[in-house]
């Protein structure tokens, strides 16, 4: 008798950006000695809601007035916080943490992620192990946060402040009743109102009944208690991945030098990539601007032979455009476009990459890099024409043109430049001949006699003998 199916408990990882508004800020710079802080207007008052080490080692703390912060430290940089900016960042990681599970949720009162992990669990493991990886990746594109995971979001999102894992429904009480009344996510009039009423922690409002909360503090709080518990349903809006890829990234300090754009780029490339991955998607065509302060726009268009998410074959060809590339001033900041997400065939690959398949795609990523080195036009393929003349029966064709080209075993690959007198004696005739009379409508007439003929050293050559318009006999191909 087959065992029946099990379905997975469900368990949410929740992520808390408390520094989201400084992370935006400072993620385009490797290291920023630079005091900066993040102002914001609460209750008609400009008070700095977060700052950096170099801020903090001066003296500047968050709740600060903005002028107390400014007598304190000459030099410090106050950005005013961008909330919009704050939003379609989370949106990004909601796409890139598409790639770890298909239900992703952002609530739109805090700065954090909500992810359903255990129905993942297989693929990734454990939801603390999870967590840690989320940490690691999001860290290199320059995001922090804390993790935690719980059965429900608001529990996994109490969670997080503490860095806890809490298996079970049953067990959330226990490892949550001690948390201060601060950590819950209350506003803040009912909150001072439950601490004049002598409750301190979550525990001390969960051993009150419904009815009690209810009459005290209104329907809202019971509500938001059994959410965090499980007893009462939590429905989420989930997360859509985008058709297309935005972002922004405004420099603390401004770029001089083309080279030092790399380390900030490659973090929007990479920040890219995950979305690719997590919608199964790829690009083609990137569009890159460089913003200056009193110059025009600078732009880059990174073009590829096939769709890719791979984020080092990105940096190849953006390396190699980043060597050409001459600024006209300063860059303050750079926008990545990807206008257009297309649909992502991964293939087979064989253990010495040795198959058709495999070997174009060598010779695609050595165009790519070509092209980004030399100019657009500069690297082209080939294709056929329909003339019997060797010399105009083939022209150029952009390389993602299907080539139409028809292989003649009795004619070489390979035309000189231009056909070079010789004299027949030198060679040895091997076959021939193939008369070629043809071009009397254009101007460029002739009558050939092609020969295959071996020389001297073993070389296999192409020759004919012309009649017109000069006689004589002619080298005109090399087979390989």
């Amino acid at each position: 008798m087959p065992l029946p199916k099990t379905t997975p408990s469900p368990c949410w990882l929740g992520r808390r950006f408390a520094h989201l508004a400084l992370d935006l800020q400072t993620r385009g710079q490797a290291r920023s000695g630079l005091p900066v802080a993040f102002s914001e207007s609460i209750r008609r008052r400009e008070l700095i809601i977060d700052c950096n080490p170099a801020a903090l080692a001066g003296g500047v703390k968050p709740g600060m007035p903005l002028t107390a912060a400014l007598g304190i430290l000459e030099g410090l940089q106050v950005v005013e916080r961008n909330t919009e900016a704050e939003q379609q960042a989370l949106q990004r990681m909601a796409a890139w943490c598409y790639q770890y599970s298909n239900q992703v949720n952002i609530p739109g009162d805090r700065a954090g992620l909500f992810l359903e992990a255990g129905a993942s669990e297989r693929l990734f493991g454990r939801p603390r192990g999870l967590g840690s990886r989320l940490e690691r990746e999001l860290g290199q594109l320059g995001y922090h946060a804390v993790t935690g995971s719980a059965p429900t979001p608001e529990s996994a999102w109490l969670a997080c402040g503490e860095s806890l894992h809490i298996n079970s429904t049953g067990a959330i009480r226990q490892q949550l009743g001690p948390l201060p009344l601060e950590c819950l996510h209350l506003d803040a009039a009912q909150q001072t109102a439950m601490e004049r009423m002598g409750f301190r922690q979550l525990r001390d409002l969960l051993r009150l009944p419904r009815k009690a909360l209810t009459r005290r503090f209104g329907p809202g709080l019971p509500d938001y208690l059994e959410r965090l518990l499980g007893a009462r349903p939590d429905p989420r809006t989930l997360f859509q991945p985008p058709e297309r890829f935005t972002s922004r990234l405004e420099l603390p300090a401004e770029i001089q030098h083309c080279q030092a754009l790399l380390f900030p780029l490659k973090r929007l490339l990479e920040e890219l990539c995950g979305v690719l991955r997590g919608g199964d998607t790829a690009v083609q065509f990137l569009h890159i601007v460089l913003g200056h302060e009193d110059h025009g726009d600078t732009r880059l268009e990174l073009g590829l032979q096939s769709p890719t998410q791979d984020a080092a074959r990105l940096v190849r060809v953006l390396r190699e455009h980043l060597e050409r590339l001459r600024l006209p001033q300063a860059v303050r900041e750079i926008r990545l476009e990807a206008p257009q997400l297309l649909k992502f065939n991964a293939g087979q690959h064989s253990l010495f990459m040795d198959t058709p398949a495999e070997q174009r795609q060598d010779i695609e990523q050595l165009a790519e890099r070509l092209q980004a080195r030399l100019g657009q036009g500069s690297v082209a393929g080939i294709t056929g024409i329909e003339d019997h003349r060797p010399e105009y029966s083939w022209r150029t064709r952009a390389l993602n043109e299907r080539p139409d080209c028809t292989a003649l075993a009795h004619r070489p690959s390979w035309l000189l430049p231009k056909p070079r007198r010789c004299a027949i004696e030198n060679y040895e005739i091997l076959a021939g001949p193939e008369r070629i009379e043809s071009g009397w409508w254009d101007g460029r007439d002739c009558r050939r006699d092609y020969f295959i003929v071996r020389d001297s050293h073993g070389s296999t050559l192409w020759a004919y003998h012309e009649y017109k318009p000069r006689r004589g006999w002619y080298l005109h191909g090399i087979f390989a």
